[in-house]
Parts: C-alpha cells; structure tokens; sequence
C-alpha cells in the first residue's frame, strides 16, 4: 500500500508540474499579445504634411489654379494645401527662399538659374496662351510676326508678350498699364489687335461688356507651366505626379478649364 501511495504521489506531482508549466507558458504568450497590441495601439502616425504654395498670378489664371490644388487637396493623403495669391516676385522669391513651400506655376527653363531651388513636378496641367484680341474677325493671325502691318497693343506687365511685339516692331506699338485701356482702345479701333493672356483677355471683355471683341485661334504662342516646388520637398514629385496625371487622364484638369471658360463668358 505504502508503495501505491508513493506512485500515486509521484503522479500527482507530475501533473501538478505539468499544469504549472503549462500556466508559466500561457502567462507568457499572454504577455507578448498583450505588448505587440500595446505597440501597435501607441505606434505614432505621421503627422498630416501642410504646404504653403503661392502664385504671382492674379485672377482668372489663378482661380484655375485654385480649382485645380483644391481637387489634389481632396486626392492627396496626409497633405494638405493652402494656396494664396502673392505679388510674382515675391512668391517666386519666398518659395526660392524655401519660407513657402512651393509657387504655381512656372516655365522651368525660365527660372532655373535664378530660382535654383525650385524644382518641377513633370506633369503639367495648365498651359499659358498669348492671344491676339480684335473686332476683325476675318483677320489671319497665327504667329506674332503676323502682327507686324498692324497697329499692336499689349499690357506692360505681360513681359512675354512686351517683348514678341518689339522684336516684330509693328506698324504702331502701344504698351498701356491695364488690360482695361487696351480693350478700351479695340473698341474704339485705336489698335487693331490687342495681345495679352488668353483667360485674362476673356476676363476683361466680359466685365467691360465688350461682346465684339473676340480672341483670334489659335493662340500667337502657347507654354506649358509647371508647379515648384522647394527641393526640401523633392520627395513630393512623383506623388504630384501621379495626382496630376490621374486629374489630366479622367477628364478632371479640362472640365475645371472648360467651366472657367463658361463663367468668363457669361
């Protein structure tokens, strides 16, 4: 008897050890869940990256802008983008500067070698057009040099365009101040074409109420523009990129044109 008690015991213990280490084990796996569920609860998220981005344009060129980074906005993850009007050398200088964060939009190549900061993303969605103005509607123009009989005017702060018409050195040249005295002078065919932006051109003939004057296709000259960025955000290129390309492939980048268009015609 005394010998089956023994064994008995023996057994008990046995189990007994078992169930402890079994319990030691399961303490354990408990432990380890419970600090990866505890790592993946305080793991921080990257916080939302917020850009300044500026533009020397004024309205309309820069409502179309507006439209266009407020649609990013709304397609972008964890960025945010503020946009706000600046007088043009200011914005490009700041956003040089790296104090914004990037400036919209510009001709690369112009800027390159004294905004050297500033870097491109390679999709653009906005092309500038200098177009020729007039009432006659059955005037050929499809080139600057095509204004060269004629008397021209243009806006001094269109530079592009400032500097075309003094290269063809037409008939008569008049660089007035405001968009409004050089379609004053159309309608009152002082100046048989009037040169300036595209959109900007539209905007003025539809609050000076001037339905004779019309914009001559196609454009005397058309440039694609590019969005800077700072190259402290180069990182940032190829996720503009692609955000663009899908805005430019579904339809997006010309509908937002095309209901400016209607607006600036109404």
């Amino acid at each position: 008897m005394s010998h089956i008690r023994n064994d008995a015991d023996a057994n008990y213990l046995l189990s007994t050890s078992k169930k402890s280490i079994h319990g030691v084990k399961m303490k354990k796996i408990f432990l380890i869940i419970s600090t990866l569920l505890l790592t993946l609860n305080t793991t921080p998220t990257y916080s939302e990256i917020n850009l300044y981005i500026t533009t020397g344009f004024t309205p309309p060129v820069s409502d179309f802008y507006a439209s266009v980074l407020t649609e990013a906005d709304k397609r972008l993850d964890n960025i945010s983008i503020r946009f706000e009007t600046l007088p043009a050398e200011r914005s490009l200088v700041l956003a040089n500067q790296g104090l914004n964060d990037g400036e919209c939009c510009r001709i690369p190549a112009v800027i390159a070698s004294e905004y050297n900061n500033l870097l491109p993303i390679n999709e653009s969605f906005f092309s500038a057009r200098f177009s020729a103005f007039t009432k006659h509607n059955n005037s050929h123009i499809e080139k600057f040099e095509d204004l060269k009989p004629f008397s021209v005017g243009t806006v001094a702060g269109w530079k592009i365009a400032v500097i075309r018409i003094k290269d063809v050195n037409p008939a008569e040249t008049h660089i007035v101040t405001t968009p409004e005295q050089m379609f004053n002078m159309l309608e009152l065919e002082r100046i048989d074409f009037g040169v300036m932006g595209y959109l900007s051109g539209l905007k003025s003939i539809s609050s000076l109420k001037l339905d004779k004057i019309t914009a001559i296709e196609p454009p005397l000259v058309e440039r694609q523009l590019y969005l800077m960025l700072h190259n402290k955000h180069k990182e940032l290129i190829p996720v503009f990129d692609k955000i663009f390309r899908q805005m430019n492939d579904d339809g997006t980048i010309e509908k937002l044109y095309n209901d400016l268009i209607k607006k600036l015609r109404q």
